[in-house]
C-alpha cells in the first residue's frame, strides 16, 4: 500500500489484498507504458505539509504516476485509467473510506483530463488485480 510502480512490456503489475483501498492503473497504449498505484486514503488536502506528496493518498499517487510515466516517454493526453477496489469491507461499521477513495480517484482523474475506461469498485469483497503492460489487459479476482 502506498506504492507507485511504472513498467513496460513484458512486465506485469499486480496488487493483492485490495479492500477499501483503490488501485489506480494508468496506461498509454501508444507507448505501452503503464503504472499502478495502491492508495489507501482519499486526499492529502488537510494533511501535514511533509505528507503532501505521500502516495498513500489517492491524489498524490495519481500525480506521481503521471510524472513518472511522462518522464519515461508516455504522453499525458494518451493516458487512460482503470480503478479497482473501494470496497466497504465491514458494512456494519458504516465506514465510507472505500467510497471516498473511489470518489477522490475519479475527481483527480477528471481534473487531469484522463478518461476512466474500466472499473471494478464498491461492494463488500476484497480483490486482487493483475495488469499486463504488454496487452493493456487488467484481470480482477474477487476474494470472498
Amino acid at each position: 500500500m502506498g506504492a507507485v510502480a511504472v513498467a513496460r512490456p513484458p512486465d506485469n503489475l499486480t496488487a493483492s489484498a485490495i479492500g477499501s483501498c483503490v488501485v489506480t492503473i494508468l496506461y498509454d497504449p501508444a507507448s505501452r507504458i503503464g503504472a499502478m498505484a495502491h492508495a489507501m486514503l482519499p486526499s492529502y488536502s488537510g494533511a501535514k505539509e511533509h505528507e503532501s506528496q505521500d502516495t498513500k493518498y489517492m491524489d498524490a499517487a495519481i500525480d506521481e504516476m503521471i510524472k513518472k510515466m511522462v518522464t519515461q516517454g508516455a504522453i499525458k493526453g494518451n493516458l487512460e485509467a482503470r480503478l479497482v477496489g473501494g470496497a466497504n469491507m465491514f458494512p456494519k461499521l458504516k465506514s465510507y473510506i472505500g467510497r471516498d477513495n473511489v470518489l477522490s480517484a475519479k475527481k483527480k482523474l477528471e481534473e487531469e483530463g484522463i478518461e476512466i475506461v474500466g472499473e471494478c469498485v464498491g461492494g463488500s469483497v476484497g480483490r486482487s488485480v493483475e495488469f499486463s503492460v504488454a496487452s493493456g489487459i487488467v484481470t480482477v479476482t474477487t476474494k470472498f
